[in-house]
């Protein structure tokens, strides 16, 4: 088997809108628009750049079925110049992009092939010889609850062979369930690497036999897409295996901070200790703009301060004020007070009275060998009824001793409010 080297991309979501970002600022908002463009053009440099033979991207090229010209055009030219420099693409739409939503005449480049409705076999080639051999299949309409996976006939002998599929591989949550199937469907086929997408978070659900893996998206959108965002370089060797590289595409970065206010004395303090984690998070981001969801933790005097009307509003101004000229960009998206009034636990504890009294058999009752199962079992109770099936799970060791502390403290907080 000749070596050769893809790269797996999916979820380009080219020209989003971000009409959530728009009440807060519109320059931002704009920022991120041009990041998904940005962002493609990053994936076609990256291919260029590493000298790989083919491009596959599994679904949702642009963010909603009636995909603007402009959006189109970008693609276009995108691929376009991958075919100048000799390198093949192979697309499937997914749910944001399906088949029937509406297309411009615009003609795509020869080397570039987009899959139907139907999956079907096509070839990759490295001058002339074929290396590759690809099956995919587009979703005809934004919502599809077949399992496509079944559809996908198996590999003809001799070439290495891709599945090219957006879809929800065993229901994993927050992404709709759309073409659903399981690990056990796609290992069936015979196919040797399935290049997936529609899952935004990168995860590999099986490293061989076959290679199951979702690269991400390639750009963040919103709060709950922190991290570095990218592709997969996909490297196949002459035995036919595979090592993957995950290289960070994204412009934007997205972070969720956290700012303690355990032994700060006052606002201006608060503002130095979020500025040290901010400018930590920027060079991590290694260049890129920071957008950052900040979270008050921890407990203090500075909690009355926060609990002041508009406190939190106001040190969202300042932070941004102070960033507005910062190149790259950082934003605030968000600040969020977690933080608790400052409470001697343990001297409630020791009062010689019924507060005392009732910590100390909070703490005894928490103590006791069988108070775990006996909280298990309350729990067990409440999860089974039918209002929160499927919402909430028994929390395991570490969240139950969490639990078990919080409702200390909301019990400490309840007796320091009512002195």
């Amino acid at each position: 088997m000749q070596p050769f080297r893809f790269v797996h991309a999916a979820d380009l979501h080219i020209d989003s809108p971000f009409k959530g970002l728009l009440k807060y600022e519109q320059r931002i908002a704009q920022r991120l628009k041009e990041a998904t463009f940005e962002a493609y053009e990053k994936l076609i440099d990256l291919c260029i750049a590493q000298n790989v033979n083919f491009l596959v991207i599994a679904g949702d090229v642009y963010d909603g079925a009636d995909r603007s010209v402009q959006a189109q055009m970008r693609f276009r030219d995108g691929l376009a110049r991958l075919h100048e420099h000799g390198i093949q693409s192979f697309v499937v739409h997914g749910n944001h992009d399906p088949l029937d939503g509406r297309l411009s005449r615009i003609r795509m480049p020869e080397s570039a092939h987009t899959f139907g409705s139907e999956p079907e076999w096509v070839t990759a080639s490295i001058a002339g010889t074929s290396v590759a051999q690809i099956q995919g299949i587009s979703y005809p309409t934004q919502e599809v609850h077949d399992n496509l996976a079944l559809k996908f006939a198996p590999p003809s002998e001799g070439l290495f062979s891709i599945g090219l599929l957006h879809c929800n591989v065993s229901g994993i949550a927050e992404h709709d369930n759309y073409a659903p199937c399981t690990i056990e469907d796609l290992s069936g086929t015979g196919i040797d690497y399935w290049a997936l997408g529609h899952v935004h978070t990168r995860q590999t659900l099986k490293p061989a036999n076959p290679v199951i893996a979702y690269p991400g998206n390639l750009q963040g959108r919103q709060p709950n897409e922190s991290g570095a965002r990218g592709a997969l370089i996909v490297d196949v060797d002459e035995s036919g295996r595979t090592t993957s590289t995950f290289e960070p595409l994204d412009v934007v970065r997205w972070e969720s901070l956290s700012v303690s206010i355990d032994g700060l004395s006052d606002l201006d303090a608060l503002l130095d200790a979020a500025h040290v984690v901010i400018d930590e998070e920027r060079v991590r981001a290694g260049g890129r703009d920071l957008i950052c969801r900040i979270s008050l933790t921890g407990r203090g005097p500075l909690h009355g301060d926060l609990s002041a009307e508009n406190a939190i509003p106001d040190l969202s101004d300042e932070l941004r004020s102070s960033y507005a000229a910062t190149t790259p960009l950082v934003w605030v998206e968000r600040i969020s007070d977690r933080t608790g009034p400052q409470i001697d636990i343990d001297a409630l504890t020791d009062r010689d009275d019924f507060v005392g009294a009732v910590m100390k058999r909070s703490i005894a009752v928490l103590e006791e060998d069988s108070s775990e199962t006996k909280l298990r079992d309350s729990l067990s109770n409440v999860l089974a009824q039918r209002r929160f099936s499927g919402i909430l799970e028994m929390p395991d060791d570490p969240q139950l001793a969490d639990i078990v502390d919080a409702a200390r403290w909301e019990l400490a907080e309840l007796f320091e409010r009512e002195k």
